[in-house]
């Protein structure tokens, strides 16, 4: 298998037909990144997950080589949900728009949805980036273009309120 960074390389040499094996190796990574952050809106999930791609080519020469390429474009994520959060207010925390989720086992993906509701949109992605993805705060903070001391006390205020919401 061809590095990330490779065909990184490739793309901006050799031409946009490199691209495409980053997209298909990485669009279901993105793809459950965003319904997470959308609470399972599938259509706002893929919309964001386009865009982010889209995003991803254009700014690909600012790609740093020694950074992981899974990250750089979880970042890309992030800022395209929270562009499309601002731009079109079609933000939906149903369970029900879980329908046709792709991961195994929707149930778990619901009591997750559920769980994570009383969080505001910043808060759902520290969470989500730290605890799902396992994103270290250094890198969230990097993502989220905030100190990583502002992360610690973000991500520790967002568990406990998920704490005080389970009682």
């Amino acid at each position: 298998m061809i590095p990330d960074a490779e065909l990184v390389r490739r793309t901006i040499a050799e031409g946009t037909h490199h691209f495409g094996p980053l997209v298909q190796r990485h669009s279901d990574y993105v793809f459950g990144l965003n319904m997470r952050l959308t609470s399972g809106n599938r259509a706002l999930a893929e919309d964001i997950t386009q865009q982010a791609f889209l995003n991803a080519f254009t700014y690909i020469k600012s790609y740093d080589r020694n950074r992981d390429f899974k990250h750089w474009l979880a970042g890309i994520a992030v800022n395209c949900f929270k562009d499309a959060i601002k731009k079109e207010n079609t933000y939906v925390t149903s369970a029900e728009q879980l329908e046709g989720f792709h991961t195994p086992d929707a149930q778990i993906n619901r009591e997750f949805v559920e769980l994570i509701k009383p969080l505001n949109m910043q808060e759902r992605a520290l969470v989500i980036l730290r605890f799902v993805y396992e994103f270290k705060v250094d890198e969230i903070a990097e993502l989220m273009q905030l100190n990583s001391g502002t992360v610690k006390s973000k991500l520790s205020r967002a568990t406990q309120k998920l704490k005080s919401n389970e009682k």
